[in-house]
């Protein structure tokens, strides 16, 4: 038999080969050794002498010092990293108020070993116990959470956490917010496919100040869940601040996301113009209100829909959004009322919407120096209309004023860099229509205010009926145009320093005998009428016209006048914009003979809120004082002689008291030809 011998030739080609492998192997497993040897070592040693290590690069790498002040653990357990860290603490940047951003009594944590050599961050389990994050924004806009390099931290995924004992201590130097909160005990896990099994809601409450005005608040991510994975996070939040109610449900698309929210929000409180001023804008002062709206964030535009309430006794509906990021923020609103209470108007334009709830309309009147005064004297906050533009839609289907029936109302505002324009503001009124431009101009100290008010075919027998006056069988209609200017910060100092023109147009119509006989002081005619059963007898109205002209808050009649088929009416005076005092009289001089006439004036005085009529002059008692003298000295039928009305008043120029002319116009004119007098 043969025997197998080796190629020799072969074997030398093998013996490197060999030895490669043989190095490599050794190579291998010296490094497995290594490795399973510091595995042996972190294991026994449970890594505790890597604290100095740990503690060095992690201050190195976030710019800021990190301390390990108990127990320190680091080591493979048996494949995944185990971290645990007794009163670890990471300083804040030295300019926060708080010293530590981050601090814990223990975290105890299992990472996964398989994505840190992949690049990723994936904590397996946590266990947080005592946590106390001091989280801040400087009035420059630098955070305390944005380390070296200008990287901002991000939490990464946690598959189960128990976390105990943990607070928050916030503060937004711009915001003026400094919020301390305290976080309810959570415990669960999240298993695969985001799927969770934390039980019950964390809970949340605190307090502190935002925007300067202390807060309380309360509630709970509803979805922790959701949330702990980086998902939609359900939240229910309660708030009391600035004496407002705000409550907050719904869903958030993460946790600090606010973008693409789907939010109900209600407030609740007594002024809402006090929570505008805290957010840094303007809203017009309210009576005891709640509303409440769906909530979304879209870029910069912050959008509430579907909103309902009522503001004191008033409904309210529509829509509204606020957009950011510009030079000035814009408020844009669609805004409905069914049925608008006339006292929810008052704080509008100035009147204590405090005084109007205690006191109903008697609380727009203030004594001042012993006086009553009515035109509302709140100021125009003019710094806040500079952060804000505005473009708002307001209608109101009724006005529920106790006597006037209004209807109809439309105004819109717009707020453009200051310059606050009401136009139109347009309402029906007894079948009549009034309307009404009003700008304001802020970029002038005081605010220049234009008034420009026009009102049509607005019937006079029915507008006195519905304030209780007794009928005076008039068919006449009103219309006009008030047009003022003037410089003040609230109504009533703007008023007071108007100049401008008043006129109310009377048109052809009818009027009682009475009414025209009283005016005049004519006894025997009103007698005659009395006993004639004539009293209700219509008479014609030809024309009539109140017109002033107003400087520097002053209101001059130029003219007043009312021309019947009987009489011609004057009245003269003034009255004041800048105390409301009143100053006027009205005498009326007849077309016919009547053999006992007072033909004095009738004085109207007093102040806007408290007019008095004085039908008894100095005239009509030097008249009665004359005709006593007469009955004296002469004979009884002289006694009359002082209240004798020969009837010599002409026809006025009806063309120029219906183009609203001055009163030397109106008194230049021809008069217009007398005609016969009706039976």
């Amino acid at each position: 038999m043969d025997t197998l011998t080796a190629d020799p030739k072969t074997m030398r080609r093998r013996e490197p080969f060999h030895g490669a492998v043989s190095a490599v192997l050794g190579v291998l497993m010296t490094i497995i050794g290594l490795i399973v040897l510091a595995w042996l070592i972190l294991f026994v040693t449970k890594g505790r002498f890597l604290k100095p290590t740990f503690e060095r690069y992690a201050s190195r790498y976030a710019d800021r010092q990190v301390a390990v002040a108990g127990d320190f653990q680091f080591y493979f357990n048996p494949f995944h990293l185990k971290f645990l860290a007794e009163g670890l603490t990471l300083a804040n940047p030295s300019w926060a108020h708080d010293p530590q951003l981050f601090s814990a009594k223990l975290i105890d944590a299992e990472i996964s070993t398989f994505d840190l050599i992949f690049g990723r961050q994936h904590i397996l389990f946590l266990n947080l116990d005592g946590g106390s994050a001091g989280l801040e924004i400087d009035a420059a806009g630098r955070n305390t959470w944005t380390f070296a390099g200008n990287t901002p931290f991000k939490m990464p995924p946690i598959d189960r956490a128990a976390v105990t004992g943990t607070i928050a201590h916030y503060i937004d130097a711009k915001h003026k917010a400094d919020v301390r909160l305290t976080f309810g005990d959570l415990n669960g896990s999240v298993g695969k496919r985001d799927s969770g099994t934390v039980t019950g809601p964390l809970t949340f409450a605190g307090g502190g100040t935002a925007l300067a005005a202390p807060f309380k608040l309360h509630g709970s991510l509803t979805t922790p869940n959701s949330t702990i994975v980086g998902g939609k996070t359900g939240l229910d939040l309660h708030a009391y601040v600035a004496a407002t109610q705000i409550d907050v449900s719904g869903t958030l698309p993460g946790a600090t996301r606010i973008e693409g929210a789907d939010l109900r929000v209600t407030l609740a409180g007594k002024n809402l113009q006090t929570l505008f001023k805290l957010a840094g804008a303007n809203a017009p002062p309210s009576r005891p209100y709640k509303l409440a709206a769906n909530f979304t964030k879209s870029g910069d535009t912050y959008k509430f829909t579907n909103l309902a309430g009522r503001f004191g006794d008033s409904d309210l509906a529509g829509r509204l959004s606020v957009t950011t990021g510009g030079a000035r923020s814009k408020i844009v609103g669609d805004l409905h009322t069914q049925t608008l209470d006339i006292l929810d108007v008052g704080p509008w334009i100035g009147y204590s919407p405090d005084k109007l709830d205690a006191q109903g309309g008697k609380g727009a009147i203030t004594i001042v120096n012993g006086h009553p005064r009515v035109l509302p004297d709140a100021s125009l906050d003019i710094t806040s209309l500079k952060g804000f533009d505005a473009d708002v839609h307001y209608t109101a289907a009724h006005i529920r004023t106790g006597n006037v029936p209004i209807a109809n109302l439309t105004l819109t505002l717009d707020l453009d860099d200051r310059d606050l324009k009401l136009k139109p503001v347009a309402f029906d009124v007894i079948g009549g229509r009034v309307t009404a431009d009003i700008e304001l101009d802020a970029h002038k100290e005081p605010v220049v205010a234009d008034y420009d008010i026009r009102m049509t075919q607005v019937p006079i027998g029915r507008l006195l009926t519905s304030f209780k006056v007794e009928d005076n069988g008039t068919t006449a209609n009103v219309g006009g145009r008030i047009k003022l200017r003037g410089a003040g910060d609230s109504v009533r100092t703007s008023l007071g320093a108007s100049t401008g023109r008043i006129a109310i147009i009377v048109s052809q119509g009818t009027l009682w005998v009475r009414n025209i006989e009283l005016a005049k002081l004519d006894v025997q005619n009103f007698l005659l009428a009395f006993f004639g059963k004539d009293l209700k007898k219509p008479r014609d109205i030809r024309c009539g016209l109140a017109a002033f002209t107003v400087t520097n808050g002053i209101s001059r009649a130029d003219p007043v006048i009312f021309d019947t088929g009987r009489a011609v009416y004057r009245m003269n005076g003034q009255f004041s914009f800048k105390d409301e005092a009143i100053d006027l009289s009205l005498r009326g001089r007849s077309k016919e003979l009547s053999l006992f006439s007072g033909q004095s004036p009738i004085g109207v005085g007093g102040w806007f809120a408290a007019p008095k009529i004085n039908p008894i002059s100095k005239e009509l008692l030097t008249r009665g004082g004359a005709s006593v003298l007469l009955g004296i000295v002469g004979t009884p039928i002289a006694a009359i002689l002082p209240f004798v009305d020969l009837g010599t008043a002409k026809n006025s120029n009806c063309a120029a008291v219906e183009g609203a002319k001055t009163a030397a116009v109106v008194d230049s004119a021809t008069p217009d030809p007398k005609i016969k007098k009706k039976k």
